[in-house]
């Protein structure tokens, strides 16, 4: 393990120094703790799915059956 100096604003060591306390751990495994979930909150995870619009626009002008021809037939006008 590495040490390392932090420089905490005067409420926020208090704050880490209660909990540590109230849960019987030292200052360090709390400190490492809320550290390593900061990190994992932020690291980069799957995109939330994103709900698309989806609209009637009627039934099918060519029937599924006779698609391939209909394109054949559209490539042949603009020849």
């Amino acid at each position: 393990m590495r040490r390392t100096t932090l420089i905490l604003d005067p409420g926020l060591y208090a704050d880490l120094k209660k909990r540590a306390a109230h849960e019987g751990r030292t200052l360090t495994e709390v400190v490492e703790r809320a550290l390593r979930l900061g990190l994992a909150a932020q690291a980069p995870g799957r995109r939330p799915r994103v709900a698309l619009p989806s609209y009637d626009l009627g039934p099918f002008l060519v029937p599924l059956a006779e698609e391939g021809d209909a394109t054949e037939r559209g490539e042949e006008e603009t020849s």
